[in-house]
């Protein structure tokens, strides 16, 4: 009887181990399973020409009180940007619908309503607000009014100051760069020792921003910026040039050829390819803060706008645009602006890599390589123009001789770059898959507003959870050998005594 009910209990504490054993296991499976939450936020850029949507993915737990951000999608807006529609607010709003729809089938629907989305606006619209602030107000309110029929949580639309364009576009650079934070063989986020920061250099339609880490102190506070991102502290110079956007620069450039021209109402165009030929209208040319128009207004004139093909005059006209005197402060970009000397290596994006890149000039040549390729560029006719790029549009090939000697004339004697530092100026659209430009600047930035979450489950599981279950299922294991092992014994023992 004694050894039954030893033998019973043998069984039952083996089953009750294996049991616990089976359980362990099953709920450390099912952890797995289950992936991180993430989370989702969209922005909007509204660029001066255009607009486009950025839709972002990060972890719900945070590193540092900055969010690991990455970019699932990017979908361009059809049409103008939404300064371009003042006398139709309404069109802006119904033109990020197709992006919007686009980006509701990329989140998950039980995450939607909680989902950030932000607009930021730039320089076409900080040119809209001074001219008639009424107007830009209408616009973003049918901006709210088309986002709001979505299940989003729309955080508003703002316009961007041109040091916040600059600092998020620095920022972008250097997140993707990984001197900010990097991913370490220790499998954690760490900050980089010893690693120097990137410049950033930004053109667009009606702006340009350069954003830097420069030797000394800033000493002029309104190009000032102090940024705190991973544990760690930033001082930047940043400065925004509003009018010197590619689109608006290259306007100034027209009414400062119409004004010095001696035929009046012909226009000699010495960035033009020899050939070309158009008439444009006094009131598309003129209106707005940065190309006001020279008197009282009239009534509209047609202009006929003649190519010469001359880079030299191409260049001098173009140069004309910027004021290179330094005045009392003897460090300065253009125009009087206060700016220390250029430092360390830079990334230029936008308008600055897509005018190159059509050169096929992004790939590191040296400046005179650059200038002798613009220089045969601007040489060429029309005609030969159209046979060499003949699926090219009319207008970007008309303007491509313009907007590369803009380009040489902003770097070298506006942001004051030269032999030897253009080299340290790297031309690029993408970095990892990821747009550069100041959206995922913007985003990182806005997630230190979202609340960290602990959670739900951690992909991977503990070593502590797997020794424990090891260690039960080898106990119950050799209880069940034990086990097996006093039984045989007894058998035999019973066989033999009879």
């Amino acid at each position: 009887m004694r050894t039954r009910l030893l033998e019973a209990l043998g069984w039952g504490l083996a089953a009750a181990l294996g049991v616990a054993a089976f359980l362990l296991i099953l709920t450390l499976a099912r952890d797995a399973a289950l992936p991180v939450k993430n989370k989702y936020g969209l922005v909007f850029d509204a660029g001066s020409t255009h607009t486009a949507l950025y839709v972002y993915r990060w972890p719900a737990d945070k590193e540092n009180g900055t969010g690991i951000v990455s970019q699932v999608e990017a979908c361009t807006v059809a049409g103008p940007g939404i300064s371009s529609y003042a006398d139709n607010p309404a069109g802006a709003g119904a033109s990020l619908k197709p992006c919007l729809d686009k980006a509701l089938e990329l989140i998950p629907a039980e995450q939607q309503r909680d989902t950030p989305v932000y607009l930021g606006a730039t320089a076409g619209m900080r040119l809209l607000r001074e001219q008639n602030s009424s107007e830009a107000q209408q616009i973003f309110a049918e901006i709210a009014r088309a986002i709001g029929e979505y299940p989003l949580a729309f955080h508003g639309a703002q316009i961007l100051t041109g040091n916040e364009e600059g600092s998020f576009g620095w920022i972008t650079v250097n997140y993707l760069l990984q001197t900010l934070v990097k991913f370490s063989f220790a499998e954690r986020w760490e900050h980089p020792q010893d690693t120097e920061v990137w410049g950033a250099l930004d053109l667009g339609g009606a702006s340009t921003q350069i954003t830097f880490q420069p030797g000394a102190a800033v000493e002029d506070e309104n190009s000032s910026v102090s940024l705190r991102l991973y544990g760690s502290e930033y001082g930047l110079y940043t400065h925004s040039y509003l009018c010197y956007g590619q689109l608006q620069a290259l306007r100034m450039l027209l009414a400062a050829l119409l004004q010095g021209s001696p035929a009046g109402q012909r226009i000699s165009h010495p960035c033009y390819p020899r050939g070309y030929q158009e008439n444009v209208s006094t009131a598309e040319l003129y209106g707005g803060p940065c190309v006001p128009a020279p008197g009282a207004p009239g009534a509209a004139q047609n202009l006929t706008v003649t190519g010469t093909g001359d880079p030299a005059a191409c260049r001098a006209a173009v140069q004309r645009l910027f004021n290179l005197s330094c005045g009392a402060s003897g460090s300065c970009g253009f125009n009087g602006v206060y700016q220390p000397p250029v430092r360390g290596q830079f990334f230029a994006f936008s308008g600055f890599y897509h005018n190159l890149h059509f050169l096929n000039l992004t790939r590191g040549q040296s400046l005179s390589s650059v200038n002798a390729t613009i220089e045969r560029f601007c040489n060429s006719s029309w005609d030969e123009l159209q046979e060499e790029f003949p699926t090219m549009n009319k207008t970007h090939l008309r303007d491509a001789c313009a907007a590369n000697s803009y380009t040489l004339t902003l770097l070298l004697q506006g942001y004051r770059f030269n032999h030897t530092t253009w080299l340290n100026i790297h031309f690029v659209r993408q970095v990892s898959d990821v747009d550069v430009g100041w959206t995922l600047g913007y985003m990182l930035n806005l997630t230190n507003m979202i609340p960290s979450e602990t959670p739900q489950r951690v992909v991977g599981l503990q070593r502590s959870s797997w020794v424990a279950a090891t260690v039960l299922l080898a106990v119950m294991l050799i209880l069940i050998f034990f086990q097996l092992t006093v039984t045989c014994c007894q058998r035999n023992s019973g066989y033999e005594s009879l």
